[in-house]
């Protein structure tokens, strides 16, 4: 770069000319596209090869230039007339709906979209178009499910005094209710939003099952006679300690059954199997320690501690034979 004598002005280089030529003639198309080829080709310092670049250059931009304006010019005349801009988003589309119509109902119609009676609309049909807002639509479908439905029956029990304690006894079987139900469903764009029921059919009825249950309390059988028993008889003993008790004849008839079953009044009646001994079968046999030290071998001592045992847990020698008739055991 060199200074002009005698002025201020810069003198260039002519292939920067050449350059700066160029991207002036770029940057006036790209503002105004008021140049034109001839105006460039007037100039003599441009070269050839520069021209063809310019000449390129310049008809591309006013090719894809045309179609912008083209677009800009369809919106201006739209717009100058009072129309309206909205996003419509329906059927998993979004689209730009450019309109004159009054209502949004009519738009939509004009831009070919079908609104169902029960579709869901962001923006009511008969008002304006919304102008620069966003519309949506949702696609309401209505299908009719049917479902069946279970109802587990229940267990009513009834006592019954003719059936022993404790026994129970199915007098009425139970069944399970079943029932199908028929829905409307309502689905706005595949989720589901309400259901309605519009029928419902019983299949089975509904049966509780009823039981029986027993409270008759267990009689115990009581032996006619007893066996004969002799002074110093271990029978004899018990018989004597049990009326001291006030347990009078009915009730040693009970404790002879007992007694014999458990260990036929054997003072050294051992259950190999369960370890109990002697006359009452205390459970283990040193229990009866606790009626004196000789209750290995004395009668009156395991008769003494066996009828304490004996009114402590069922209150008499019959309440003890009862329940060892039901159970097996005392």
């Amino acid at each position: 770069m060199t200074a002009r004598p005698g002025g201020t002005g810069i003198t260039l280089p002519l292939p920067a000319v050449h350059t700066l030529r160029a991207g002036v003639l770029g940057a006036v198309v790209l503002g105004t596209g008021a140049f034109t080829v001839s105006q460039v080709a007037a100039d003599p310092g441009l070269a050839a090869g520069d021209l063809s670049a310019a000449e390129a250059g310049t008809l591309a931009l006013r090719s894809g230039e045309t179609a912008s304006r083209s677009e800009t010019a369809g919106r201006m005349a739209l717009e100058a007339d009072g129309a309206r801009t909205f996003m419509l988003a329906v059927d998993d589309q979004t689209h730009e709906v450019i309109t004159s119509a009054g209502t949004l109902g009519e738009a939509l119609a004009e831009a070919g979209v079908v609104v169902g009676a029960d579709d869901n609309v962001s923006a009511p049909l008969s008002g304006a178009v919304p102008d620069g807002e966003r519309v949506e639509i949702a696609r309401v479908t209505t299908e009719h499910v049917t479902e069946e439905s279970v109802e587990a029956h229940a267990t009513v029990e009834e006592k019954d005094a003719s059936l022993p304690e404790g026994e129970r006894k199915v007098v009425t079987a139970g069944v399970d209710g079943v029932a199908s139900h028929t829905y409307a469903v309502k689905s706005a764009d595949g989720e589901e939003v309400s259901r309605e029921l519009v029928a419902s059919v019983v299949a089975t009825v509904k049966v509780d099952e009823v039981v029986k249950v027993g409270t008759k309390k267990a009689v115990a059988e009581v032996p006619a006679t007893t066996a004969a028993v002799s002074s110093g008889d271990p029978r004899a003993i018990g018989r004597d300690l049990a009326a001291a008790r006030g347990w009078g004849a009915e009730q040693f008839r009970c404790l002879d059954a007992l007694w014999t079953r458990e260990s036929n009044w054997r003072v050294h009646a051992d259950n190999p199997s369960s370890s109990a001994y002697g006359i009452p079968q205390a459970l283990p046999g040193s229990k009866m320690a606790s009626a004196g030290a000789d209750w290995a071998t004395n009668p009156a001592t395991q008769i003494t501690w066996g009828l304490g045992y004996i009114a402590g847990r069922y209150g008499t020698p019959c309440g003890a034979w009862g329940h060892s008739q039901s159970v097996g055991w005392y």
